[in-house]
């Protein structure tokens, strides 16, 4: 399994290109998981849609550009464990959209998908909360959605860093940071909107402006 975490979905841009054109190529197929939505986005079928839709263009765009056109989703309320797990099967590529990271596991745990993709071979992208729950656990810096600081659990597909997506040098960023090192004594890496992580054979390469700071 090889990794990429992110803070936004520009994979096509310039300080994204020379690390991931590589791991693409046309006659790829990618499948995006938008389970990433707060609660309230998530009581019918129009209003996941509203939410998919937004996301949509910006997963076109960037895969697109690497001629990549067979692109399909789970669709929260039209797929099953069933219907879920035969996607991820036939996917080359899974993505993981921005959001509500703690909601994001726990609607993969409803489809009982987590064993699938943790057993998986696929290459994993995901950007934001798609970045933060790849790892085994991580922290939320707060912010409008989460005021407190917190640690959840993740998928555990990567191990032994931590990060700071959306990184901005702002106060609340720099305490956030000084109180994970601090208590977890990892690795911890800043991915600003330009930069992101590979992680592959064990190794974490930062690109774009993604630096580690411990």
């Amino acid at each position: 399994m090889i990794n990429v975490l992110l803070s936004f979905y520009d994979i096509h841009k310039s300080w994204a290109q020379d690390i991931i054109k590589p791991l693409l190529h046309a006659d790829m197929k990618v499948l995006y998981i938008p389970f990433s939505f707060a609660e309230s986005d998530m009581n019918n079928h129009e209003t996941f849609e509203k939410c998919r839709l937004k996301h949509n263009a910006d997963i076109l765009t960037a895969f697109h550009y690497y001629d990549i056109t067979d692109i399909d989703y789970i669709d929260y309320f039209l797929d099953n464990h069933i219907t879920a797990v035969e996607k991820i099967q036939n996917a080359d590529v899974i993505f993981f959209t921005g959001g509500f990271p703690d909601q994001y596991l726990v609607r993969l745990n409803e489809f009982d998908i987590v064993d699938t993709i943790r057993n998986s071979d696929k290459l994993i992208i995901g950007a934001s909360a798609g970045a933060m729950v790849q790892l085994d656990n991580y922290h939320i810096t707060p912010d409008d959605d989460y005021p407190e600081y917190q640690y959840q659990d993740g998928l555990g597909l990567v191990s032994g860093f931590e990060i700071e997506v959306h990184y901005c040098h702002s106060d609340i960023q720099e305490a956030g940071l000084k109180r994970v090192i601090k208590e977890k004594q990892l690795p911890t890496y800043t991915i600003p909107n330009d930069g992101g992580l590979l992680v592959k054979d064990n190794q974490i390469i930062p690109f774009g402006s993604a630096a580690l700071v411990q």
